[in-house]
């Protein structure tokens, strides 16, 4: 409470950093991604494993996640609670209309920014626009992760590579996945360092269906080529998205001291594994220490409250209670090409309609007639 949530850039360059913060940068040129929640998940799971956190909004148009923080702080003094927060800066873009001029604005109001919440933390989160900007592509370059969430929709999976409808064969790479080689190479030419990038399947459905099989198939054949590694993302779920109003997250409800679901309990690990996918030793040991303490209040605490018996995997639960409210919606299985194959999914007790067409003889012109006669 006693440090702001909102703090401006430093008009005198900073000394060197105290702590080598860890950068994680979400990107994707793409909005509706999922982002800003993904984003804000991170930030406060970290906080809750005990680290220090910055964040950086560069996004100064739409502003998501600090409307998000924002909210938080309001929900801390209506409520009287207390919340962790993060250190939190936005960067402005540059008001210089002369390219040159602005890019190098944007460059040091990005670097001074950084440089701040480097220095007190041990990790620094930046969420991004979903549109190609100059402060976007060096974010990217000072990362040591990138995490691009994408819709498990090949809509989404354009904003990685040109894919054939046909084969589902990769045509070439997107102008995102070249940007971000691009930025590799300049991280590297900089300070040697390097960049792993991960690619994030958002809204899981928890139902297989073959759209969710040729994702899995393409992206995976994506990450040997382009080089990224597929985590896990966010099943789809309204948990996530619904507390944005009060800036809480799923995090929070779980440390709370209100009654608990399966949902609550699946959407907390779905969380943990995005980080365990980040691979970095710190948190790593966090959660492990943290898993075994969680264990024992979260059987309590389901028990207290569980109308529906528990199922074999704990993403089941909620996909049953929705499957008990709507109907299944039909499948129509796609395939390559346009044959009898399809037709049959689209229709099955349909019989395949032949047309046929009766011979009819050439008309030919009194010329053509009679070159036809010579050439008998």
């Amino acid at each position: 409470m006693n440090q702001p949530v909102f703090s401006s850039v430093p008009t005198a360059p900073v000394s060197a950093p105290a702590k080598n913060a860890h950068v994680i940068v979400l990107g994707n040129e793409k909005g509706g991604s999922g982002k800003t929640t993904t984003c804000m998940h991170i930030i406060i799971s970290l906080l809750r494993l005990g680290f220090s956190v910055g964040s950086i909004d560069i996004d100064s148009r739409q502003r998501s996640l600090s409307r998000y923080l924002e909210n938080r702080r309001q929900t801390m003094l209506k409520e009287g609670v207390s919340l962790p927060q993060p250190q939190h800066i936005v960067v402005q873009r540059s008001p210089f209309n002369i390219v040159a001029e602005a890019e190098a604005d944007d460059l040091e109001r990005f670097t001074r920014a950084l440089e701040r919440v480097k220095a007190a933390n041990d990790f620094v989160v930046i969420d991004s626009p979903g549109s190609d900007t100059y402060l976007a592509r060096v974010a990217h370059a000072y990362a040591d992760n990138v995490i691009t969430p994408i819709n498990d929709s090949f809509v989404d999976l354009d904003v990685l590579a040109t894919v054939d409808g046909q084969t589902m064969k990769i045509i070439k790479p997107s102008i995102y996945s070249e940007m971000m080689w691009e930025q590799k190479l300049h991280r590297a030419k900089r300070d040697g360092g390097s960049i792993e990038w991960i690619v994030m399947r958002n809204r899981l459905s928890n139902i297989d269906a073959k759209n969710k099989r040729f994702m899995t198939q393409v992206t995976g054949d994506l990450s040997r080529r382009i080089g990224f590694r597929v985590a896990p993302g966010f099943s789809e779920r309204v948990i996530f998205r619904e507390m944005f109003l009060q800036g809480l997250t799923v995090l929070d409800i779980m440390d709370g001291a209100g009654t608990i679901s399966m949902s609550h309990v699946a959407a907390r690990q779905e969380v943990r594994d995005l980080l365990r996918t980040l691979k970095i030793a710190a948190i790593d040991e966090k959660l492990k220490k943290t898993g075994k303490d969680d264990q024992d209040d979260d059987d309590d605490s389901v028990e207290e409250t569980a109308a529906v018996p528990a199922a074999p995997e704990a993403v089941a639960a909620p996909v049953a209670e929705i499957a008990k409210e709507q109907p299944a919606a039909p499948e129509v299985e796609i395939a390559p090409k346009a044959d009898d194959k399809v037709l049959a999914a689209i229709a099955p007790q349909a019989e395949p309609v032949v047309v046929k067409e009766e011979a009819k003889e050439p008309v030919h012109s009194p010329l053509e007639k009679h070159l036809v006669e010579l050439a008998g």
